[in-house]
């Protein structure tokens, strides 16, 4: 008898305490295979039965069934169903064929979700074993036999002498193997494929940022290298075909190997052209929210004649654009080969010292605007490959001249490290900016990853090995003038189908390490006005390198940028008179208001709902840390005695309430009403389901009913209404948040199931002591993500959806009906 929980075999993995498992596809099985001390107690019996005791914690249980192997092997295409015999148990009774039990394959569901496994047995039935016929002597001597030797040995024993029963088996069977293993990783990009079709997202997808990041006064300048070929023109018309733009190229990549996430598709852009305005104004929003100060544009240069100007004049034109920029002179040959070899030439190169001058007599016009950055109040310009120079140090002493010949002044000169340049002293250059991924090697997985393109000539190098490897050399660099370089991915596969270079693993979360060591560094070792980060790239689509939105992550990257930014930003509010003055205001009613606010333009709104409750609520008010000082005097002026405390800008509004919780505690009050702004920014009735939850929550009507029910009944802990309740039992519900949700349970001591139900939006009303387990929270260094736009999967989403489980699992009640 065997009451062990099987083995998770296929396409189904642990998630959360023992007993609990997420299933990833319709096809997810379990294995439980007898120990020899376990066979005897099957031998000579002709019936088993199954029984589970299975619950959803996600999804439904949907039609759980077995496969036995009595000897033989799995039979896979006969699978028996279990009968439902009582609340989350399922049974049944199978036969033997003239066997002995040796395994029992478990599929739990044909529908994937999380379930848990309170118990799994497999016992002797109680019909007679004459039921069925025994084995003859001969096979029960070689069933003996095959106990003695190691189980794949067995296996592959009953494999052959089941072949040898069927002539045809073996090929079969060989074919079966042969064709599972070519389908089998065409399969997994074809489905990924799919998806993305279909609309899935990364669980990093990330909503926009809807306004720029707070900025410490002497942070470092992020300029992010900008790439005008998206747009035709004829020149590309006359080399690659009429209509071609580097989107041509972006559309067609195609994934070199499992896991390979190709092509990269653009999200909210789309595939824009840069002749048309709004386009450019847009991505300087988007910038500007990112923490982007300023393009540096690629300047296309080829003795007088120029290519890809038309973008970079629109954007300098446009009075609309208040961004900054800088450019870089792309001074290759336009080659065929997108790599900056000298083959193929398109449009080459010609340098002379006329040609220098020429160059910076051009240059002089975007100089002369406000908008051009300046370092140390000189114009900056940056050479992308000072190698190809016939004399760079000639070639830059010729600008300087220049520059002061026609009024422009002194210039702040950098290069790249493009192909291993580093000599930028002898050059006659400032400094030397990082480009990755040049001169990046380490972690080098090519051989290691499953490929569906057997003649993929390329490299792969593991991303995560790389942003260690940064982390490390810019934490020990002493030389102020290397400006650090970051990008947030890197898979040049459209430009170079086949042969290309792809960082595979590039993840927001190590995007933004990368970024905060760069912006350290930078604060470490250079000037306040010396301090420039750059980033591979706002736009490079063709090569993988960008920080324009896409379908999969959505703005995380961007959002990765700006949170490693928005943290050099001091925590001034926390001193400010009215923050400290409020402390000691005195408690006027037993139930209080929790209100996060994020978004400095929706406190009048704030003020507005807030007034009418005024007679019978104290408030107390978290906002950002780091709101600047005439943000909280309007805050202070807008809700006068509220309790106003600045929090860190971590966990959403959970952990913000948290702190308001604590407060709320040590003030004595026993009531409170939870809410917070709230824009959601990815939904297109974001602002319209702010209104929607906090008017049947704060608007007086449901005010004082909630406040009279809690009178009323001492036993109810959380209150909140009907259209807000959700059960973990909904579609999608606990996909990302499983985890989370498992490490609050063991952190806090509740339980939950599939009826287990929450106020979405995290807004409700409560009792304190319903949340007791929350108790001394508020001051602890919670495991809470980074706050980089996800819209789902982080803690303060888990956090959400327990809710009324730490209310039902303190004694207390959950009510929909306010």
């Amino acid at each position: 008898m065997s009451g062990r929980l099987p083995t998770p075999r296929k396409a189904i993995e642990a998630a959360g305490p023992p007993g609990q498992f997420r299933t990833l596809s319709p096809d997810a099985d379990m294995l439980l295979r007898l120990t020899r001390a376990e066979q005897p107690a099957f031998d000579g019996v002709a019936s088993v039965r199954v029984a589970v005791t299975i619950r959803a914690l996600e999804g439904v249980v949907d039609g759980p069934s077995i496969i036995v192997d009595w000897g033989d092997g799995l039979e896979l295409g006969q699978p028996i169903a279990l009968k439902p015999v009582g609340d989350d148990v399922y049974a049944v009774v199978v036969h033997t064929n003239a066997g002995a039990l040796s395994q029992v394959l478990f599929l739990p569901s044909k529908t994937p979700g999380q379930f848990e496994i309170e118990a799994f047995r497999v016992d002797p039935a109680s019909e007679p074993s004459g039921a069925a016929p025994r084995l003859s002597a001969p096979r029960r001597l070689l069933r003996a036999g095959l106990r003695k030797v190691s189980p794949n040995t067995a296996r592959w024993v009953r494999t052959g002498l089941r072949s040898l029963r069927n002539p045809r088996g073996l090929m079969t069977m060989g074919r079966s193997a042969l064709a599972g293993f070519s389908r089998d990783p065409w399969r997994a990009a074809y489905l990924n494929a799919v998806g993305v079709a279909k609309g899935q997202t990364s669980p990093e997808f990330a909503a926009p940022a809807l306004h720029p990041p707070p900025k410490a006064p002497d942070a470092p300048r992020v300029l992010a290298f900008y790439l005008p070929q998206y747009h035709p023109f004829p020149e590309n018309d006359r080399w690659w075909g009429k209509g071609f733009t580097e989107w041509t190229n972006v559309s067609k990549a195609t994934p070199q190997f499992v896991g390979h996430r190709q092509p990269h598709l653009p999200g909210e852009l789309g595939f824009y052209d840069l002749r048309v305005p709004e386009v450019l104004r847009a991505q300087a929003d988007l910038a500007k929210n990112a923490g982007v100060d300023a393009f540096c544009f690629y300047y296309y240069w080829f003795e007088g004649k120029r290519l890809l100007e038309r973008p970079l004049d629109a954007f300098v034109g446009d009075p609309a654009i208040d961004l900054p920029f800088a450019l870089c002179w792309a001074n290759e040959n336009w080659t065929r080969r997108w790599d900056g070899r000298e083959s193929d030439i398109l449009i080459g190169q010609n340098h002379s010292p006329e040609d220098d001058r020429a160059l910076l007599d051009d240059l002089a016009r975007y100089m002369a605007s406000p908008r051009y950055v300046r370092v140390g109040g000189k114009p900056l310009l940056i050479v992308y490959r000072p190698d190809t120079l016939p004399s760079a140090a000639a070639t830059v002493e010729r600008w300087r001249r220049r520059a002061r010949d026609i009024g422009i002044g002194e210039l702040f000169i950098l290069c790249t490290n493009a192909f291993g340049f580093s000599a930028y002293k002898d050059a006659g250059f400032d400094g030397l900016v990082e480009f990755p991924p040049h001169a990046l090697t380490q972690g080098d997985i090519t051989e290691t990853v499953e490929r569906l393109n057997p003649d993929f000539g390329g490299r792969v190098y593991d991303y995560s090995a790389i942003v260690e490897g940064r982390i490390a050399a810019l934490g020990q660099r002493q030389d102020a003038r290397i400006f650090p370089g970051v990008m947030p991915s890197w898979d040049n596969e459209a430009r170079k189908p086949g042969f290309s270079n792809i960082f595979h693993g590039a993840t927001p979360q190590r995007f933004h390490a990368w970024s905060s060591a760069a912006l350290d560094c930078s604060m470490r070792l250079a000037p306040p006005d010396e301090r420039l980060v750059f980033v591979n790239a706002w736009n490079e689509w063709g090569e993988g390198a960008y920080l324009e939105p896409d379908r999969w992550y959505g703005h995380a990257s961007a959002q990765a940028l700006r949170r490693a930014v928005a943290n050099l930003a001091p925590a001034t509010a926390l001193l400010h008179p009215a923050v400290l003055a409020s402390r000691d205001l005195p408690r006027a009613h037993d139930a209080v208001m929790l209100f996060h606010i994020y978004y400095p333009d929706l406190i009048d709104d704030l003020a507005a709902r807030l007034a009418p409750l005024r007679a019978s609520l104290d408030v107390i008010v978290t906002f950002p840390d780091q709101w600047p000082d005439e943000t909280v005097e309007a805050l202070a002026r807008a809700v006068p005695g509220a309790v106003l405390a600045p929090a860190p800008n971590r966990g959403r509004d959970v952990a913000p309430f948290l702190t308001a919780l604590e407060i709320a505690r040590g003030r004595g009050h026993t009531l409170f009403c939870k809410a917070h702004s709230k824009k959601s920014p990815h939904r297109s009735d974001g602002a319209a389901w702010r209104d929607r939850l906090l008017d049947g929550l704060m608007s007086p009507e449901p005010a004082r009913k909630a406040l009279a029910r809690f009178a009323q009944d001492p036993r109810l802990g959380l209150l909140a209404g009907e259209d807000t309740r959700v059960g973990f039992d909904h579609p999608g519900i606990m996909t990302q948040n499983a985890d989370g949700v498992a490490y609050l349970a063991r952190r806090l001591g509740f339980r939950y199931g599939p009826r287990t139900a929450f106020p979405a939006g995290t807004m409700f009303w409560g009792r304190v002591a319903a949340f007791q387990a929350l108790a001394g929270l508020g001051g602890q260094n919670l495991p809470f993500d980074p706050e980089l736009g996800q819209v789902d999967g982080t803690l303060a989403h888990a956090f959400e959806r327990v809710m009324g489980a730490l209310a039902e699992s303190a004694g207390f009640r959950v009510d929909w009906d306010i």
